[in-house]
């Protein structure tokens, strides 16, 4: 497990689900938000990981503004460097999971992007638990596309 500490972020990479995962410690800025969805980019790209687990818990609410970010600029990045398919589950705080179930939209999980699956969660196993059938399913589409 390759593991990169900042005094915000925790990024590390688990070979056994070949998933890339990011974990804010503590609120960020805007800026520092793109710097680390960046270094998740550059350790999903340097494993070819598709699988990647975003735990916002502790960095509170994915704004507006990020979320906005994410599906304007990053995901269109991350398919171009990485691969052309990305599943990604979210780790949200009850509060923004709750405003999810109540109809909010939150660009960066809800947004039209047919490439990248994504799904918010509370608890880390069912979030680990779909990317990995996510995985599967994906893989699976893929060899009957080429048969």
């Amino acid at each position: 497990m390759k593991i990169g500490l900042s005094k915000h972020i925790k990024i590390s990479y688990r070979p056994d689900m070949q998933t890339a995962i990011i974990r804010w410690q503590q609120p960020v800025t805007f800026t520092e938000f793109k710097l680390n969805c960046l270094a998740i980019l550059a350790l999903a790209k340097e494993n070819s990981a598709v699988s990647w687990l975003v735990d916002c818990r502790s960095k509170g609410e994915v704004t507006p503004q990020e979320s906005e970010w994410l599906c304007d600029e990053f995901y269109p990045k991350a398919l171009q460097q990485v691969s052309p398919q990305l599943v990604i589950g979210w780790l949200l705080n009850p509060r923004q999971m709750q405003r999810l179930k109540e109809g909010e939209k939150l660009h960066a999980i809800s947004a039209p992007c047919p490439d990248v699956r994504r799904e918010a969660f509370m608890t880390e196993q069912d979030a680990v638990q779909w990317l990995e059938q996510s995985v599967m399913e994906m893989i699976k589409s893929q060899k009957q596309g080429r048969a």
